[in-house]
């Protein structure tokens, strides 16, 4: 599952936790419900042309949240271009990668779920 941040619609929080001005948060409102702890938390940088290989979850469940830059994103075999904002899930049992594209390097964050 890929949620692209240009289909999220911001909520505008006005003085956040008894904070003063304006805030948006931008909601991955799938991300919801999901069930689990937080097993890994992490920043990453793939460096120009650097990828993370294909691989499957069987007993756990990763998300990426792409920070800077554009990727290429395989989802069970089917692969998509994911720019910033983007979110990727991959539920247990399922399988991805990743691999930074335009010869620059790509921050996201990753984190897995038991």
């Amino acid at each position: 599952m890929v949620i692209n941040f240009e289909d999220i619609i911001p909520d505008e929080i006005t003085a956040p936790r008894n904070g003063k001005g304006t805030a948006a948060s931008m909601p991955y409102l799938a991300m919801k419900g999901l069930e689990g702890r937080f097993k890994t938390f992490n920043m990453m940088t793939l460096d120009p042309d650097s990828a993370i290989g294909f691989h499957k979850h069987e007993n756990d469940s990763e998300c990426y949240l792409l920070l800077e830059g554009r990727a290429r994103y395989n989802d069970n075999g089917e692969e998509v271009t994911v720019e910033a904002g983007d979110l990727m899930y991959c539920g247990k049992g399922e399988s991805h990668s990743i691999e930074a594209l335009d010869g620059e390097s790509v921050t996201f964050l990753a984190f897995i779920l038991e």
